[in-house]
């Protein structure tokens, strides 16, 4: 029996007649290849384990399994790309095999160098589809970025940004509108620190009044004040080791800011109505949507305490200024909300879709979410047209972002918009017409025969299977009269 060498590629060919096996094994074998022989799908999937193979070739006539299950099996069991043996690939047999995801059918009567080829696709589409989830996988990366999602360049510097400081304890400055995720950027920052595996504490300031707010950052002995039955940690404490997220900064008084800044240097406070000293190591990040310098010079913020806070300053584009954002966005929130809810997420309009692409979104991403909830509560599997948005989305920006058709301008018809390609605003009708039109002419002129019009396009079997089942093309349409 011949011994697999590393250099060379083993093809694992399942066929229960002896003489075929034996003459495919002899057509097959090269200095680059290997053919290890099997008689049954049990024989093969023993074989499969030690020799590793990169592709099976099989027969749809197995007797352990018959038919087109036998490529449901080496794809599960095996893992690699299979092609399957028939004596006429355009058989129901054939495009089941297809169906369940054969690369390719071929003849034990193909020629040579024709079978050589196919299996070399078959290896070589593998391959891209492996290089393809490895690539997406790192453009996640670049584009999700925990639960903030973005193919603008601007939020991809802030991306940067975000790694760059989480590499420190340095203290992080969050500037941006209301509604621009400036929480989720802290936890980023937080879950790609040192800190990671520590607490990661939030309070929004302009939630509390002064002396609550104290009592809230540092804590407070029993007896205090009114209402302190027993000593309370404060939210320093609890975020000792990591990360504290001081949320609407801006709207703190000039009290409690002195308080602030006296922690941020010593890292030391004492409780509310107490004389210990408690000493923490927090990291701190802040946030707001007030224009600090101004209030800087309103006499409205302590600049020293800016001057403390503005080490790393982040700032976030609002939502009109990233306009090519909307899509992508749309089509998670839209997949969050009804996977949340149990229901089927709704298909927009060409026109709703315009619509939501010219508006503002004085909420941001918040307001964009917020809205998502609403269209799957209220058109779960429905279509959301433009008459179904609400009243304030009429009354803003009547232009689309650059690069956008403005809200009226005509688009093409057909299907509504696909927001499931977020690298797109639209999708353009006039490819899949030029897709059809080339392909109903190869059909009509190699007869139908599904192997001859894939090679001649250079495209696979499975592909060109894919593509007329995607335009509703039927290989009987061009069959001569008579087959």
């Amino acid at each position: 029996m011949e011994s697999a060498r590393p250099s060379r590629t083993t093809v694992l060919l399942v066929e229960p007649d002896e003489g075929v096996r034996h003459r495919l094994r002899g057509r097959l074998r090269g200095d680059d290849r290997l053919v290890m022989p099997a008689a049954t799908v049990a024989e093969a999937l023993a074989l499969a384990s030690s020799v590793k193979p990169a592709v099976v070739l099989t027969s749809l006539m197995v007797p352990d399994q018959w038919g087109a299950r036998v490529v449901d099996t080496f794809r599960t069991r095996v893992g690699v790309p299979v092609v399957a043996l028939a004596d006429e690939p355009s058989t129901a047999e054939a495009l089941d095999a297809v169906r369940r995801g054969a690369s390719d059918v071929v003849a034990a009567t193909d020629p040579d160098e024709d079978l050589v080829e196919t299996l070399r696709r078959a290896i070589a589409g593998a391959r891209a589809e492996i290089h393809e989830k490895r690539v997406g996988k790192d453009a996640l990366e670049q584009t999700g970025f925990n639960q903030l999602l973005s193919q603008s360049p601007r939020m991809l510097q802030v991306f940067d940004q975000i790694r760059l400081v989480a590499r420190t304890d340095a203290t992080a400055l969050i500037l941006g509108e209301t509604g621009t995720g400036k929480e989720l950027v802290s936890r980023a920052i937080h879950e790609r620190s040192q800190r990671r595996d520590r607490p990661f504490v939030a309070v929004n300031c302009g939630a509390f009044a002064e002396s609550l707010l104290e009592s809230e950052l540092f804590g407070h002995e029993k007896g205090s004040f009114t209402g302190a039955v027993g000593r309370r940690d404060g939210l320093f404490e609890m975020a000792d080791g990591g990360t504290l997220f001081l949320d609407e900064l801006g709207e703190t008084t000039l009290n409690v800011q002195v308080n602030l800044l006296r922690v941020l240097e010593e890292m030391c406070f004492r409780r509310v109505g107490g004389r210990e000293m408690v000493h923490v190591d927090v990291r701190i990040i802040a946030a707001t949507n007030v224009q600090l310098e101004k209030a800087v010079a309103d006499g409205k913020f302590r600049q020293d305490l800016y001057y403390r806070l503005a080490v790393f300053p982040i700032v976030l584009p609002p939502l009109r200024e990233r306009r090519e954002d909307i899509p992508l966005l749309v089509r998670h929130f839209l997949d969050e909300v009804a996977g949340e809810y149990r229901l089927e997420p709704p298909r927009l309009s060409a026109e709703a879709v315009q619509r939501i692409l010219a508006y503002d979104w004085p909420g941001n991403v918040r307001q964009l979410r917020a809205m998502c909830e609403r269209w799957v509560v209220a058109f779960s599997g429905q279509r959301v047209r433009e008459e179904d948005l609400p009243a304030q989305m009429f009354g803003g920006a009547e232009l689309a972002p650059s690069g956008s058709p403005p809200v009226g301008a005509p688009i093409p018809s057909g299907a509504p918009l696909d927001l499931s390609r977020p690298m797109q605003e639209h999708v353009d009708a006039a490819v899949a017409d030029v897709e059809r039109r080339y392909l109903e002419a190869a059909l009509h002129r190699h007869g139908g025969h599904l192997s001859r019009t894939a090679e001649a396009s250079g495209i696979t079997r499975r592909t060109l299977y894919n593509k007329m089942r995607q335009l509703g093309l039927d290989a009987d349409t061009y069959k001569p009269e008579g087959r």
